[in-house]
């Protein structure tokens, strides 16, 4: 008996201690300058480039499309940086929507290093960044590892309402699929609660998923926008991968979201 306890207690160990690897080096892939194209010259709208530092004294840097109200806040995913990014934010800030995205910390060209606990941090810095420069309506954008930082500042900051792209109801919910059978996701029960964050909020909620996402199924789309209990609405695409439907359909996603940003409040 004693012995069945000391081997279940090793493997338990054992898989924590693999569930933490695997939350430690697969949750970032940072491109840091000069990887990208940071020659803004071929964007419809040209962007202010900016310099601010989160509260633990990490200086971040961002574009700054200004063009009018509200201003959309994009939290990238885990992969490259704000180059990738200009294009969507650009044609955003073309239909009149001012758009600001910036580099977590290692990404880019910001100082520091990524973890999960100092994107935290990254996302409120955004946030009091672009408040300070504007009294008009803010809208975070979570593109899909920033989906939970985007739903996080909408649960801690005043925000007109929230879009989400191609992203996922929980850490614990993405483990549980990526890994399975491995219930990965039991190791991190209370981790990037992107569903919990956004139905504290209570402000709509514009989902966006692509059909053939072979980095964060479809199905977990689905799941995030099921567990709103908030106004929401759901924009697919039949044939757009991951974080691919603004390339695929692009007026049909501008269109979209320059209407529900600019929708009346709910009552």
């Amino acid at each position: 008996m004693q012995s069945a306890l000391i081997t279940a207690g090793v493997l338990v160990l054992i898989f924590v201690l693999y569930a933490q690897l695997v939350r430690r080096t697969t949750m970032f892939y940072p491109s840091k300058f000069p990887e990208g194209t940071w020659n803004t010259s071929q964007l419809p709208v040209q962007p202010e480039d900016v310099e601010f530092k989160s509260s633990d004294g990490v200086r971040l840097h961002g574009w700054f499309f200004h063009t009018g109200e509200p201003t959309v806040i994009f939290f990238h995913g885990n992969a490259g940086n704000i180059t990738e990014r200009g294009p969507i934010c650009a044609g955003l800030a073309k239909r009149g929507v001012s758009v600001f995205v910036f580099d977590w910390r290692g990404y880019g060209k910001s100082d520091g290093s990524p973890s999960e606990s100092g994107l935290f941090r990254d996302a409120l810095a955004a946030y009091d960044y672009v408040r300070a420069r504007t009294n008009g309506d803010i809208v975070p954008y979570g593109e899909s590892l920033g989906g939970p930082y985007a739903a996080y500042v909408a649960a801690h900051r005043k925000v007109r309402c929230v879009i989400i792209e191609n992203s996922f109801p929980s850490l614990a919910a993405i483990g549980n699929v990526l890994y399975r059978p491995l219930p990965l996701g039991l190791t991190a029960p209370f981790s990037l609660m992107t569903t919990r964050w956004l139905n504290q909020a209570g402000v709509p909620v514009l989902v966006m998923h692509g059909k053939r996402d072979q980095v964060i199924p479809f199905q977990l789309g689905m799941d995030l926008y099921n567990g709103l209990k908030v106004p929401k609405e759901f924009l697919t695409c039949e044939t757009a991968g991951h974080c691919e439907i603004a390339n695929v359909e692009p007026e049909r996603v501008y269109e979209t979201i320059t209407r529900f940003v600019r929708a009346p409040a709910p009552r």
